[in-house]
């Protein structure tokens, strides 16, 4: 066989091409984040439990690091308790909290019932799924305010 130089180079370019368009479509598919639609989220949380971390806030500084490790049971009938860990490093309160949740136009809304910062007041976030298995909760503002961690069915820590 015998190529000239055109040949050759527009052999290189077009396998160029090729690798770097090929790559970057799976480098974005892997590192792709995966918003849920309202009925995954139904699916998902009903009847469940959640554990992770919710944002601490001190002195108007937000930060994941030192946030509340907690635990939410979301009933089938739209009630939820949540549990934070009083002994973790952000040394949350451990008293139970409940109100009721719902799904809106595709996010998590919650309204705590009995929690003297937040009560009455509806907070929604978008529900995220990670490549790493955790679920980030995106408020309006675009930040992360809680990461759930785990989801168990049912309600293992039997939280009332």
């Amino acid at each position: 066989m015998n190529f000239n130089k055109r040949e050759i180079m527009y052999k290189l370019v077009t396998a160029s091409i090729f690798t770097a368009v090929t790559l970057s479509g799976t480098v974005s598919t892997v590192w792709a984040d995966t918003s849920l639609s309202g009925k995954e989220i139904k699916q998902m949380i009903s009847g469940n439990t959640t554990t992770g971390e919710r944002m601490k806030r001190a002195h108007e500084q937000e930060s994941l690091s030192k946030g509340v490790i907690f635990k939410t049971y979301f009933k089938a009938n739209g009630q939820f308790v949540e549990k934070g860990d009083a002994f973790g490093p952000a040394r949350g309160s451990s008293f139970a909290k409940h109100g009721v949740w719902r799904v809106k136009k595709n996010k998590l809304c919650f309204t705590y019932s009995d929690s003297i910062r937040n009560k009455g007041k509806q907070m929604c976030s978008k529900v995220t799924r990670k490549d790493n298995g955790v679920y980030h909760l995106i408020d309006g503002k675009g930040k992360v305010n809680r990461v759930w961690k785990k989801i168990q069915p049912g309600n293992p820590y039997n939280l009332k």
